[in-house]
């Protein structure tokens, strides 16, 4: 799911936020919150893209000057919108929310323990939480980020207000000007687990459904625990043993990863042309990360690891595993990808087939088999270890122009040909299709 951050603004200072990096960041620029023409690119970007769910964060996405507005509009062009917030919007806008559909707009909403406000604040949670007790698709959420956990007053809410869905999480690692957020190691996260279970087993006695929403180590948890975690579907495999990428889009139309690892691989919206393209790249590039950087020895020779089911936890740990190191980790430059000369692996061979229609595939010795285009496949034909991409796609270029002498529109053909296709080269070179 996409996050739009329409504020780099919050009314809060919670200790374990993972937004702590970029809130700094954006502190110091002049566009802290999204302007209605960059909403409105944004808007146009996910329509393009058949996006029909968006998450509206911040900070704190209330306090926007134009919330309301931005809100009604994705409503209106049947964006369903979940919005993720710390509870703390002033009452008056409740009236508001009521005009709208429970299936149309939902609510995350990360409420800390009562001590930690002041009356009024608390007053107005309580009016906040009492509004949406009435209504469905509200999930509160508790970020495990101390050794003992205090989330007793979290069933204090559900009891009061019948909430039936709960969101557990465990702060994610963020380092910003040489400081950390507040977070439990990873080698912390077993002695975790007795909580994982409690927090479960006190949630489900109220009537109330636990999903973990970030990446945690398979062995964190003895196979009993995980088993009745699974049943339950509080952990579900795909979304909790590798992390996979939730992306964010700043008011400045920036793109990043995640909160966690929002230091990594920054991008502009105009880089792409769809979500699609985006999760795209960012899965491609979290490769170069994880199952390289173990947070824990153990994992270097787990089996999990091996086979690719669990990367040892938040990809921010392997990033901070990485930096430990000493190890400055950054993908090829469309400069440095054209000047490759790579070569079919020995494990990988091109097969053709006519029927149901003339297709062809990239087959590995495993017995699996991907399909690609026809212009894929003629470009790998060419990769020999001596000829670079730059030479094949202009290889291609000449032969699909019929023309033997170099032509003014080459360039601008290559150009175009290589933003097709080096996307494509660079995931056959991450799949091992290809080697550099």
């Amino acid at each position: 799911m996409v996050n739009l951050l329409i504020t780099m603004r919050c009314n809060r200072a919670c200790s374990y936020c993972f937004a702590k990096e970029k809130l700094h960041s954006y502190s110091k620029q002049p566009i802290k919150d999204i302007t209605l023409e960059n909403f409105n690119r944004v808007l146009d970007f996910l329509l393009k893209s058949n996006q029909n769910v968006l998450q509206l964060a911040g900070g704190e996405p209330t306090i926007h000057p134009q919330f309301k507005e931005m809100l009604l509009t994705l409503i209106n062009k049947k964006i369903r919108v979940n919005i993720l917030s710390n509870a703390l919007w002033d009452p008056n806008l409740n009236e508001f929310f009521k005009q709208v559909s429970p299936l149309a707009l939902g609510f995350l909403l990360n409420v800390d323990h009562p001590k930690t406000y002041s009356a009024s604040e608390w007053s107005s949670i309580e009016k906040n939480l009492s509004f949406l007790s009435k209504r469905a698709n509200v999930t509160l959420s508790f970020n495990i980020h101390q050794t003992t956990p205090d989330y007793e007053y979290i069933f204090d809410l559900i009891s009061k207000y019948n909430f039936k869905n709960l969101r557990l999480s465990f702060s994610m690692p963020v380092n910003f000007v040489g400081r950390k957020n507040a977070y439990l190691e990873i080698a912390d996260y077993k002695s975790a687990a007795k909580y994982v279970m409690d927090f479960t087993r006190k949630a489900e006695a109220l009537g109330a459904a636990v999903g973990m929403d970030n990446a945690v180590p398979i062995c964190m948890f003895t196979p009993e625990q995980l088993s009745d975690l699974m049943l339950k579907q509080v952990i579900e495999p795909a979304r909790n043993f590798v992390c996979y990428p939730a992306i964010d889009i700043g008011p400045d139309l920036s793109i990043w990863r995640c909160f966690g690892t929002s230091k990594l691989f920054n991008k502009k919206l105009s880089d792409f042309r769809s979500i699609e393209e985006i999760c795209e790249y960012y899965q491609r590039v979290s490769q170069l990360y994880q199952f390289k950087f173990f947070p824990l020895k153990e994992c270097e020779v787990c089996e999990h690891a091996k086979e690719k089911r669990c990367q040892g936890g938040c990809i921010g740990f392997a990033e901070a595993k990485s930096e430990e190191l000493g190890i400055q980790i950054s993908e090829p430059t469309e400069s440095e990808l054209l000047a490759m000369k790579p070569k079919l692996s020995d494990k990988a061979s091109l097969r053709n087939y006519q029927l149901p229609s003339p297709t062809q595939t990239i087959y590995f010795q495993d017995g699996t088999e991907i399909e690609i285009s026809p212009a894929v496949a003629e470009i790998v034909t060419l990769f020999d270890g001596k000829t670079t991409v730059s030479q094949a796609i202009a290889s291609k270029i000449q032969k699909t122009t019929l023309e033997p002498n170099p032509d003014p529109l080459d360039d601008l053909l290559l150009d175009l040909t290589s933003q097709e296709l080096l996307p494509i080269i660079r995931r056959l070179l991450d799949q091992k299709v290809l080697l550099a």
